[in-house]
């Protein structure tokens, strides 16, 4: 039904004011036909009031008949009320789409608004977390996955992509690894995948690797005896061979070391790591060893910002530092410098190890922490290495909430900074001055 423009509305308007006039001055009583032309209009518009309101809450289609105004406004009513529900329609069906699509999925997958309260979820989310349609939807998220670990890491998700792993809050036998990902304007898809399997690799791997390392430590320690005993006895032309049998030996051992110790991280065996740690002083007692390590080759110079502590556990973080200086001076040729710095910084306290050394290509830097990565055959052979240093490290600073960062340039030298959050910074207080 067409609709009148609103000039053509005020001019009848006009008209009918003009004629109602024209009769009250005709009368000879205008107050009493204006008075009754003006109920008959209030009495006009309360019944298609009624009749809007009847209209509405009935739910029916077809609108009430009308004149003038309001039959254009029932018209536009009806026009908006079609609109909705074809628009509600078509979100009903994106909903369809959507579920049908997340429930052949194998992962679990979760929906969030902006206040991360739950929208939606799939078939796989509701078998792994007993998640109950529609009980659970606009509850928070973080009500249904508990844990500070996973509201921290949601927290940041707008602004850093990272995934998280956590045990499943229903059965925590079952591992899940979590990931978060933009969907749609104000939502977000949270995807948990069950990685039980996998963990219980892994541990199988760490169990097997330490029992195996345990298993031949003893062996190694008697073979290492003789061969001392034989270096005495020995003829002369035989003490190369000897000593080369040692040098094997030892990286042998040293191996063994370093994979119980990576054992060690790996399980989450690391001690309390709030203690405050005098990293001023572990450093000098470290300077120590590099001095015995390089035997005056290396020009090793060590700047030390005083009283600057660190939260952490001492022997994983000595650990960590002793293999990043030994590396330095490992793949530093005779003559060159390596220079280590502690120091307080904006974002936090800071280790820095850099070299004069030989440097490492930019394509490996990345995998520089991954377990036996060398970088060029025999490299870590040749320099009495075992592949396993800054895999250490790297994960003695993820127990700390630290960050590696490595630069490197091919026959210039590389630096190792290690970053440590603000809230492990300790400022030991000044000694007192003394009396006279």
């Amino acid at each position: 039904m067409a609709t009148g423009s609103w000039q053509h509305h005020l001019g009848r308007a006009l008209l009918a004011a003009a004629a109602v006039l024209a009769v009250a001055w005709l009368s000879g009583e205008p107050v009493t036909v204006i008075a009754i032309a003006l109920a008959a209009l209030l009495l006009w518009y309360a019944l298609n009031a009624w009749r809007l309101n009847a209209w509405l809450n009935s739910g029916a289609r077809e609108p009430p008949r009308s004149l003038g105004l309001w039959s254009d406004l029932f018209n536009h009513i009806t026009e908006l009320k079609n609109r909705n529900r074809l628009q509600a329609e078509q979100l009903q069906e994106l909903s369809r789409e959507f579920e049908g699509m997340t429930d052949a999925f194998p992962d679990a997958v979760i929906v969030i608004d902006d206040d991360d309260r739950l929208t939606g979820i799939n078939d796989a989310a509701r078998l792994l977390l007993g998640l109950r349609i529609p009980d659970d939807l606009g509850r928070p998220v973080t009500n249904l996955l508990r844990g500070s670990d996973f509201a921290n890491w949601l927290a940041v998700q707008d602004r850093v992509e990272s995934r998280l792993e956590i045990p499943c809050p229903g059965d925590s036998t079952v591992h899940l690894c979590i990931s978060a990902m933009k969907y749609r304007q104000g939502q977000r898809l949270l995807i948990l995948r069950d990685t039980t399997e996998i963990h219980n690799l892994e541990r199988v791997r760490r169990d097997f690797v330490a029992n195996v390392s345990h298993e031949l430590r003893t062996p190694l320690t008697v073979l290492l005896g003789y061969l001392e005993s034989m270096q005495e006895s020995c003829e002369e032309e035989l003490q190369p061979v000897v000593l080369r049998m040692q040098d094997q030996a030892r990286q042998m051992q040293a191996l063994l070391g370093d994979l119980l110790e990576l054992a060690r991280l790996q399980g989450g065996e690391q001690e309390d790591a709030q203690a405050a740690v005098d990293i001023p002083a572990m450093l000098m007692l470290l300077k120590e060893q590099a001095e015995e390590l390089s035997q005056g080759h290396h020009a090793l110079r060590f700047e030390i910002q005083p009283g600057l502590h660190l939260r952490g556990t001492a022997a994983d973080l000595e650990s960590a530092f002793r293999n990043l200086i030994s590396n330095a001076i490992h793949y530093t040729p005779d003559g060159g410098r390596v220079t280590v710095r502690w120091q307080d910084r904006a974002d936090g306290p800071a280790l820095s190890v850099a070299d004069t050394g030989i440097g490492i290509p930019k394509r490996d830097i990345g995998r520089l922490t991954e377990r036996f990565y060398r970088v060029g055959a025999d490299r870590s052979r040749n320099s009495g290495g075992t592949g396993l240093g800054l895999a250490i490290v790297k994960h003695v600073l993820n127990a700390h909430q630290a960050r590696l960062t490595i630069e490197s340039e091919l026959g210039a030298g590389s630096r190792f900074i290690c970053r440590f959050p603000v809230e492990r910074r300790v400022m030991a207080p000044e000694p007192e001055a003394a009396t006279p």
